[in-house]
């Protein structure tokens, strides 16, 4: 019999839903507006066990009767089932969805037509996606293009997370973010119960309400799980949920303790069948509120309950449950490769993750979950000693391949190493020749470009050898696409026209489309820009049309950075953005990162500073960290700001970027070092620019970028140290140089760089210095504008203006007003989404302000910043930053 205690508590809990009444109106609108075609996704977060499940739970109860209701949930796997809860729901029959099932290969297809399955239906749907802070990849990419396509469907979507989990680089925050400013997209948030809350659910039973609450913090698990403990008061969750457990009949805490050891649920054909329990233990177990039923399948009230379950068995208990799990998936067809692999690592059965952990990697690929394949491919070589010498190998070579998507690029290459030792160690010369052209794009990933173009070298020399055939024309496509990297024009002609040649003598249509897609590239940074731009557009068609997902993101990212070199900033914009959003549907991390940085780069060069900012802060927060070459530009970009704006840390910023950078290209390092050489004009150290820019001055002439040759040229003339431009500097540079000042201001005017056309500006006679204050001012280019002042003064020219106002000036580091204001509330210690309720501003857009806040004052974090405004904080009226 039910303790009257428990059930007190449960039904004041899953019945009344205590302080939930205004989340549940909001969600009952939302599917109301579904119903007329509205749609909408709302994201619910909230702390381990405040409450979410029970929310949403309730409000399919209200709606069963005029709704369609579809359940799935993410696996708390250490290795998460690649699309789970998507799966879960068109494997349910009741959702008579079982015929997507045949489109699970495509993820792309899958979900569209999983999306138009929720449109034009005669019922709205409520789609829940239970726990997605557990998300794989792919169903991150679900939640995302859901999110953007959902307003005209019929449907809600509430996804559950647990925000308490969420740390700065957790993927879902990315997602989230993304999502922000989309109109169907609702956040909630389901807070802690109150102490009168607590007070309701204690009722008349033993434990004291107030203590409780200050116990549990007025988390909605910890309460209902204490009072369900029937005995004198536990000192943690764990033995709240051990009390109830022990409370039950042997055979059925047998059955709680199969379905804790399977993350999220299990069916209870396979519960019963582990525990060989009856129905009545089944029964017993949901009715005694441990676990609960839903449909065909048993789980816990919560994750904590499940594992506080899972680690009380045994060893030797829990290994054989895990064993036994193994034997009832393994009947299963389709084999559930995610779930095997998790249960054959529990198990410590090492031949078992041999066998199932590679195959779950490559079905992770394919899905575009590459996180997820490299976890399987690392929990597999944790077993290496039941492998065979050359399966290790080969699962080094792929997990190398996986980390490099992932922008793991130190793994990668050393993965790929070992690969490569156990093939010189073998002979295999096909082996060796594949893995060396693999570890040329590997070691110039991690800034090892003389080593990069070795490995290619040797490659192709074996490659030759053999009289292959696709392989020597994909090895002569890495070939030249490294030439390019290295801006080496004629090298990268030749090599790329023997690779279209060789492509079409074997009919490779894949390597055809590389060719094509190398050959643009190398036109819009060393040829013609124009040919590039056509030529990239093209491979992106091709490549789209057949499938070659990663080749048209590749595509993508060289239209982007590559126009950006070119300063073809339309072209390069659209190209970046296009390929950051493929990107995160494809869990591209390093292509996604590279992308933000070169938004960073051209929002520098266009004088949007605080985006350049905000993109190099994304690149920053990133999964990729600094082990990648993405955060030289990014760093750069900043770095390039805060010199232009005066601000503080430039110099650290730069020669982070450097040091990141050495040994890399000269591409990367150009801009970092063009910014200090430029830190030290503005500073009056001109005779050090010289030294500055020795190294990458010799690499630019040797190389065949116009635009490297035209900006380190420039720094040079400025210095004094070249008396003409370099041959073939690009345009404006070149004008510039040769004293056409009031030109070169014009083109960069047409291309769209102000800070550069001022600089030309003044250069030239006291009109053009006076708009060239004009521009600097609007720009915040203070100690350009200063110096250009000074030089006027020494001329004798009056009436110069004044620049910011004397509150503007006040204010050393040049906060807006609203940034002030942001500030000063980051300053009571109020977060982000409260300071958006406070100004009526968006939490997207608050989020921005803090990121240029922490820009300008050379901050990496919200408590530095406070930290280093220290006198400009007023006490006299509550710390607002006096700007006045």
């Amino acid at each position: 019999m039910r303790d009257s205690r428990l059930s007190a508590s449960e039904e004041a809990v899953t019945d009344g839903l205590l302080e939930r009444d205004g989340l549940l109106a909001e969600l009952e609108r939302r599917l109301d507006l579904a119903a007329v075609g509205a749609g909408s996704m709302t994201m619910i977060a909230g702390e381990a066990g405040a409450g979410k499940t029970s929310l949403v739970n309730e409000l399919a109860r209200r709606a069963a009767g005029r709704a369609r209701i579809m359940i799935g949930g993410c696996d708390p796997l250490s290795t998460p089932r690649p699309l789970s809860p998507l799966l879960d729901v068109i494997s349910d029959p009741g959702s008579e969805l079982g015929d997507l099932l045949e489109e699970s290969s495509d993820p792309v297809r899958l979900f569209t037509e999983f999306l138009t399955r929720l449109k034009g239906t005669m019922r709205p749907t409520a789609l829940i996606i239970e726990d997605v802070h557990w998300a794989d990849e792919g169903t991150l990419d679900f939640i995302r293009f859901l999110g953007r396509r959902v307003g005209d469907a019929n449907a809600l979507v509430m996804c559950t997370y647990r925000d308490d989990e969420l740390d700065t680089a957790h993927p879902l925050r990315m997602v989230i973010g993304d999502l922000a400013t989309r109109d169907a997209i609702l956040r909630l948030s389901v807070e802690p119960l109150s102490i009168e809350a607590v007070r309701t659910l204690a009722g008349d039973t033993w434990v004291d309400p107030d203590h409780l609450h200050r116990l549990t913090g007025g988390n909605a698990f910890y309460v209902t799980e204490v009072l369900a403990a029937g005995t004198e008061f536990p000192r943690s969750v764990q033995d709240a949920v051990l009390a109830r457990v022990s409370r039950l009949r042997p055979p059925t805490q047998r059955v709680v303790e199969a379905v804790s050891v399977a993350p999220r649920d299990l069916s209870i054909l396979h519960a019963s069948a582990l525990a060989g329990a009856r129905p009545t233990h089944v029964d017993e177990a949901t009715n005694s509120g441990v676990l609960i039923g839903t449909g065909d399948r048993l789980r816990f009230r919560h994750e904590l309950a499940r594992t506080a379950v899972e680690s009380s068995i045994p060893t030797g208990s829990r290994l054989d449950l895990h064993r036994r799990m193994i034997d009832l998936l393994s009947e299963e067809t389709p084999a559930d490769l995610a779930r095997l692999a998790h249960h054959a690592a529990m198990a410590e059965a090492g031949e078992l993750v041999a066998e199932y952990g590679p195959l779950a990697a490559k079905e992770a690929s394919i899905r575009g979950a590459h996180r997820e394949a490299v976890s399987f491919y690392e929990a597999t070589l944790a077993h290496s000693s039941r492998l065979s010498a050359d399966q290790v190998a080969a699962i080094r070579f792929d997990l190398g391949l996986e980390l490099a998507i992932v922008d793991r690029q130190a793994e990668a290459l050393e993965h790929q190493l070992l690969a490569l030792e156990h093939h010189r160690g073998t002979g295999d010369l096909w082996a060796i020749a594949r893995t060396l052209v693999s570890l040329g794009s590997r070691y110039w990933a991690n800034r090892q470009t003389g080593r990069a173009r070795e490995s290619i070298d040797e490659a192709l020399e074996i490659y030759e050898s053999l009289d292959a055939g696709e392989e020597l024309a994909f090895a002569l496509y890495v070939s030249a696409t490294t030439f390019m990297l290295s801006r080496r024009r004629d090298a990268a002609r030749r090599d790329v026209a023997r690779c279209a040649a060789k492509a079409s003598e074997v009919g490779s249509d894949r390597v055809s489309r590389l060719a094509l897609l190398t050959e643009g590239t190398i036109e819009i940074v060393v040829g013609d820009p124009d040919r590039g731009i056509e030529l990239l557009r093209e491979a992106y068609e091709r490549s789209s049309r057949a499938g070659d997902d990663r080749a048209a993101v590749i595509a993508l990212g060289m239209l982007g950075s590559g126009g950006g070199e070119a300063r073809r900033y339309d072209v390069a914009i659209e190209a970046l953005e296009m390929d950051i959003k493929r990107g995160l549907e494809l869990d591209e991390d390093y292509g996604v990162a590279y992308s933000r940085a070169w938004m960073a780069r051209i929002a520098f060069e266009q004088g949007r500073w605080d985006d350049a900012a905000v993109y190099a802060d994304l690149v920053a927060e990133g999964p990729s960290g600094r082990g990648s070459i993405s955060p030289v530009t990014a760093l750069g970009a900043l770095g390039r700001v805060r010199v232009r704006r005066g601000d503080p840390g430039a110099r650290a910023a730069l020669e982070e970027a450097v040091a990141l950078g050495e040994g890399g290209e000269m591409q990367h390092l150009w801009p970092p070092l063009c910014g200090l050489a430029e830190l030290a004009w503005l500073e009056g150290r001109s005779d050090e620019i010289g030294g500055i820019l020795e190294w990458v001055f010799a690499e630019a002439m040797r190389a065949d970028s116009e635009w490297a040759r035209g900006e380190v040229g420039f720094w040079m003339w400025k210095a004094g140290v070249i008396d003409s431009p370099p041959d073939r500097a690009a345009e404006p540079f070149d004008l510039h140089m040769r004293g056409g000042w009031r030109e070169a201001a014009d083109r960069w005017h047409q291309i769209g760089c102000p800070y550069e056309e001022a600089l030309a500006l003044a250069d030239g006679d006291t009109d053009a210095m006076l708009r060239a204050i004009e521009i600097f001012d609007s720009l915040g280019a203070r100690p350009a504008a200063s110096m250009t002042r000074a030089v006027l003064r020494d001329r004798g020219v009056d009436n110069i203006p004044r620049g910011p106002r004397p509150g503007t000036m006040a204010n050393p580091y040049r906060l807006t007003g609203r940034q002030a204001e942001v500030l000063s509330l980051m300053g009571e210690g109020l977060s982000n989404g409260e300071i958006a309720d406070r100004l009526f501003l968006s939490k997207k857009t608050v989020e921005h302000h803090v990121s240029a806040i922490l820009a300008k004052l050379g901050a990496t974090t919200r408590a530095r910043a406070i930290a280093a405004v220290g006198g400009l904080l007023s006490p006299q009226d509550g710390g607002t930053p006096r700007i006045e």
